[in-house]
């Protein structure tokens, strides 16, 4: 199984526990919108941000490797740093080419030492 399908999996049994079998249908609506869902957007991200190891990646990295110069992925970045998956390694790196500024290194959490 691979990791987005593994992530996916834990998701849906996390929602599982977060109300009763017998629950009334409004309850488990109300459950569902507070368990934070990842949608296919963040999967890609946290994907791209395990992939990338312990290089870990800049937004502007992520934008130009998923091919996209909205603010959808960044957004997405910043979603999954909000529930922990993608941390912020310390590091910051200069993109000459773009803007001169120093920019934030992320990775996956399972790579942060």
């Amino acid at each position: 199984m691979s990791f987005i399908n593994e992530l996916t999996e834990v998701s849906k049994i996390n929602q599982r526990f977060m109300y009763r079998r017998n629950s009334r249908e409004t309850s488990i609506e109300a459950a569902r919108s507070v368990h934070p869902s990842l949608s296919a957007i963040a999967l890609e991200v946290l994907r791209y941000a395990y992939d990338q190891g312990y290089a870990g990646f800049t937004d502007i990295q992520l934008a130009i490797d998923l091919e996209c110069d909205t603010s959808t992925y960044r957004s997405r970045r910043a979603d999954l740093t909000s529930l922990g998956y993608i941390v912020d390694n310390g590091n910051r790196v200069k993109h000459l080419a773009r803007n001169n500024r120093n920019h934030i290194v992320w990775i996956h959490r399972d790579f942060k030492v």
